[in-house]
């Protein structure tokens, strides 16, 4: 039954990526051809649309989801996990008695997770385009 059930979920999300990635594409266009070089604003709106995500998922793992992860919460209480969640969460707010500048603190360890993976996404990805100047226009359907 639980097969049956992370199929099903595996087959929507799929759907849904492929839908999001499509919906992407037609919004920003392709205008030249992968083999010609990029011009200087060559992938601008993309970035600026996955920079704009980035900070959207910065500011929920900041104001929605480190409130949820703290001790006296239900997420504390869930089998398995919770236990393990709350601890790497709140790792380096481990010296704050105030149970307020936790959630400030975790919060902000969110905020710092988001933007981290972003600041590593668009370096390497910087780095490759100096490598090969049309990778920019190549990988976008890895990037969505």
């Amino acid at each position: 039954m639980s097969g049956i059930i992370a199929a099903a979920v595996s087959g929507v999300t799929w759907c849904f990526c492929t839908a999001s990635a499509s919906l992407c594409s037609s919004w920003c266009g392709n205008d030249k051809p992968s083999t010609v070089p990029p011009s200087a604003s060559s992938g601008r709106k993309r970035s600026v649309l996955l920079l704009a995500f980035s900070v959207f998922v910065a500011l929920i793992f900041q104001y929605a989801v480190a409130p949820r992860l703290q001790e006296d919460q239900l997420a504390a209480n869930a089998p398995y996990v919770g236990e393990l969640l709350v601890e790497k969460w709140t790792a380096g707010c481990t010296g704050k008695t105030n149970p307020e500048l936790v959630e400030v603190c975790s919060g902000y360890a969110g905020a710092y997770r988001a933007s981290s993976s972003a600041f590593a996404f668009f370096c390497i990805f910087a780095i490759a385009a100096k490598c090969r100047s049309t990778a920019n226009r190549e990988s976008w359907p890895a990037k969505y």
